[in-house]
């Protein structure tokens, strides 16, 4: 039993590195193509890629120990004792895969730490400390400041600084772009693309995450342009960048952050479109049958090893 559970949770760790690494490299080829369609597709699409390292190992072990499913994509194959369908188990696999779970559980543990936990507690005390409106809450901070905050529950921040320096044609925009992100859990998404990539090293995820926090600022521009123009997000965007410093929380989404130059680009440019479903539907069928095709190679790779 203790060689069957080892075995498993090996070939699952391993197999969300191994996906990891060849994600990394793939997405370098689809990074184009990202960049070109309609934002709000692609930082759902964006989330999707980042999910598929974790998805697919779990989706490839799940076969390969299962007899019914296994039998379709293991080529036969006899040991000395039997002949039965079985899931490929390792007798020294207990030793790399509590290597590889103590990995993982740092990498997860660190997220939690580092931006779940801090950013719970920063919510609970601005709510406290702000003049809680309804709409948004109020910061008595004299440092321009939008953002917004929370997980599943995101609430919107503006600095009292920030609404006198800004007229209410810029606090209306502001204020659409943050519910945006509040209907969209961006937040939220941003922290399970974390959490997907959290075993990995940084730099094989930072580009896709990266573009999946532009995404979703790109997509909340659209969404308040929606209820004015895109000159006049893309004028307020420059307004407010030109006051507001490093004040958001890290782990916000605040209206104008870095990614400043590339959204009003994004927003004065030529209105992108979504991807044909036909070629997501393409994309994904390829997808599975390359790591169904995993599946036998896989199995006896697994039992090479002592």
């Amino acid at each position: 039993m203790h060689a069957l559970l080892s075995s498993i949770a090996l070939c699952a760790l391993a197999l969300w590195l191994l996906f990891g690494a060849l994600g990394s490299l793939a997405y370098r080829g689809v990074r184009p193509t990202m960049r070109a369609i309609e934002p709000s597709q692609a930082s759902n699409l964006l989330l999707v890629w980042l999910a598929l390292p974790p998805g697919a190992a779990l989706l490839t072990c799940y076969v390969l120990y299962s007899p019914d499913l296994a039998q379709w994509l293991v080529l036969g194959h006899c040991h000395p004792d039997t002949c039965r369908v079985h899931g490929p188990q390792a007798t020294l696999a207990l030793f790399p895969a509590s290597l590889l779970a103590a990995w993982t559980l740092l990498g997860i543990g660190r997220c939690l730490l580092g931006e779940w936990l801090p950013a719970r507690r920063l919510r609970a005390r601005l709510i406290r400390m702000g003049d809680d409106s309804g709409e948004y809450v109020s910061l008595g901070s004299l440092q321009p400041a939008a953002f917004t905050l929370g997980w599943l529950k995101p609430r919107i921040f503006i600095s009292t600084g920030m609404q006198c320096a800004c007229s209410a044609k810029d606090i209306d925009c502001i204020l659409r772009h943050e519910r945006a992100h509040r209907l969209r859990f961006d937040n939220l998404r941003l922290l399970l693309a974390r959490f997907f990539t959290a075993p990995l090293p940084r730099r094989w995820s930072r580009q896709a995450l990266d573009d999946l926090r532009l995404c979703c600022e790109k997509a909340c521009d659209l969404s308040a342009a929606a209820h004015s123009s895109r000159a006049t997000v893309a004028s307020t965007l420059l307004r407010v960048a030109t006051l507001q410093q490093k004040a958001a929380p890290s782990t916000s989404c605040a209206f104008a952050g870095n990614q400043t130059e590339q959204r009003i680009l994004a927003l004065l440019d030529e209105p992108q479109v979504p991807l044909a479903g036909e070629k997501l539907f393409a994309a994904s069928s390829l997808t599975l049958l390359l790591i169904l095709a995993l599946i036998n190679p896989l199995h006896r790779a697994i039992e090479l090893l002592p």
